[in-house]
């Protein structure tokens, strides 16, 4: 009996519907990519590369989803914070105007983007922000 108990469970197990919300993007070159996060993230967990104004409609998902795990971009902060990763600035901010790197005496390495003259952002050994600077602040 604990035997068709187990080939039981499995069964089910098997049975168990699976939903999945899979997006159909422009990939680079103009190549079709299907992936399970939306078109505008790079990778799950990430903000965009490049402000978008919204998929074209043949690339809306092809499924509409029931929950949203992800947060909005209304849940984005629109200053870099201390914390951030390069990837997470340079989402919100663009690419500098400038980059130098300073190796301050502790032997650490310190890098810092230069925006315009009037905001930087300088990161720590590991690419995250440890000082976000804007004139006027």
């Amino acid at each position: 009996m604990p035997r068709l108990a187990w080939v039981a469970a499995a069964l089910l197990w098997m049975a168990a519907p699976a939903s999945a919300e899979i997006f159909k993007c422009a990939g680079k070159d103009g190549l079709v990519v299907y992936q399970n996060f939306r078109c505008e993230l790079d990778s799950l967990g990430s903000l965009p590369s490049a402000p978008t104004k919204g998929p074209p409609a043949e690339l809306k998902p092809a499924k509409p989803a029931s929950a949203t795990v992800l947060a909005s971009s209304a849940d984005r902060p629109a200053e870099p914070r201390v914390g951030m990763s390069a990837e997470e600035v340079r989402a919100i901010w663009g690419e500098p105007t400038d980059t130098f790197n300073d190796e301050p005496g502790d032997g650490g390495r310190i890098e810092t983007w230069v925006y315009g003259s009037d905001r930087s952002v300088r990161f720590d050994h590991r690419s995250r922000v440890i000082e976000v600077t804007k004139q006027g602040s």
